[in-house]
């Protein structure tokens, strides 16, 4: 387990921080608290290669205040030195919001300019860096998302929800545009037609239509735990080449920046790269003795 704290100047208002214990396999099974410098509001788990990052301010729907905008970005940072990180989940605590953005009565108690650029910058820039984490990060939607929420999803690489799931980008009836980059990723996603669908009127749409348009990967039932089904998901992942999906990943988020011939020229060397490396050459081994690869879980 990994943690970057950040600093705020200010005292924790909780030393409490939760985190989850696994059994055999990536299903929960309980939860511990222990005393740990850090507060309650925002937790990092860290377990045989799976990072879970749990929001917990389920009395403010989520909303994410100063600190814990710090500490989010603080954790993404922590991820980049932890060698044996395979997997990525972001999910929220409660059943009927994700997350909803910046933590407006915050924000009001706070109208100087300097307020707005510093939620830009800090949460901007933590989820440009979440897309270059080298290794997936799926966004689990326990429940709605709102206007900063979404624009946290679009910065994951794979994104599930529950079915009763609403999303909504509801920067424009705030007078305010996305902040955190999510414009940007977002057209990228779904298609400027669509994105613009959103973006402008600010409407709320529900999880099957985010299916429909890409925007979502997965639903789950009502009656399922979305955090287990991650956890299955992420499962899928690692039993998959570290290496190899941390080079699909680069190609595919440095597509959305690069012009053709340096994507190309990119994805080339990216797979002369790979194809003397181990896992390559255990996966052409076990095809041709005819039996499942064994890749290398923890290779650098």
């Amino acid at each position: 387990m990994s943690w970057g704290g950040a600093t705020t100047g200010r005292e924790p208002r909780s030393s409490f921080f939760a985190f989850t214990v696994f059994d055999h396999g990536l299903t929960r099974r309980r939860w511990l608290a222990i005393l740990l410098p850090m507060e309650e509001e925002l937790s990092l788990n860290i377990n045989d290669g799976l990072a879970i990052i749990t929001i917990n301010r389920p009395r403010s729907r989520n909303a994410l205040d100063e600190l814990t905008q710090e500490k989010f970005a603080s954790v993404i940072e922590s991820l980049f030195t932890t060698l044996s990180l395979r997997v990525v989940i972001i999910t929220a605590a409660g059943t009927s919001t994700f997350v909803s953005g910046g933590d407006l009565k915050e924000l009001l108690n706070d109208p100087d300019p300097a307020a707005g650029e510093r939620l830009n910058r800090v949460m901007g820039h933590a989820l440009d860096r979440l897309t270059q984490l080298p290794v997936p990060v799926i966004g689990a939607a326990n429940g709605d998302a709102i206007g900063g929420g979404c624009e946290i999803l679009t910065a994951c690489d794979l994104r599930i929800s529950v079915a009763s799931a609403r999303f909504r980008f509801a920067e424009v009836c705030m007078a305010l545009t996305t902040g955190w980059g999510g414009t940007a990723r977002l057209v990228r996603m779904i298609g400027l037609s669509r994105a613009l669908d959103l973006l402008l009127t600010g409407r709320t749409f529900d999880a099957q239509e985010a299916l429909y348009s890409g925007f979502i990967n997965r639903i789950v039932a009502d009656d399922e735990e979305v955090l287990d089904a991650a956890c299955r998901w992420a499962g899928e992942l690692i039993a998959l080449p570290k290496q190899a999906l941390a080079a699909a990943k680069e190609l595919a988020w440095a597509s959305t920046k690069m012009a053709m011939d340096e994507a190309l020229s990119l994805e080339r060397e990216r797979f002369t790269q790979l194809w003397l490396q181990a896992d390559h050459i255990e996966a052409m081994n076990a095809f041709a003795e005819k039996r499942s690869p064994r890749f290398s879980q923890y290779a650098d």
